[in-house]
């Protein structure tokens, strides 16, 4: 039996946007509004993903 393949990503913000709109068609207001509210959970997962890339490496502090 063949399964069918995951749906990328994308489909989040496909659920947010009004049907048949894409990013280009959004007004600057709506685009940077979508920027801010993205920015902080965005980096809350880099800082997570660089703090355990310290950890796997055993360099809990940047630097020397």
């Amino acid at each position: 039996m063949r399964q069918t393949p995951t749906p990328p990503v994308q489909h989040h913000l496909r659920a947010s946007a009004p049907s048949g709109t894409t990013l280009d068609a959004l007004p600057p207001e709506a685009l940077d509004a979508l920027a801010r509210s993205l920015l902080e959970p965005l980096s809350r997962l880099l800082r997570s993903e660089l703090r355990g890339d310290r950890e796997r490496l055993g360099r809990l502090r940047d630097g020397l």
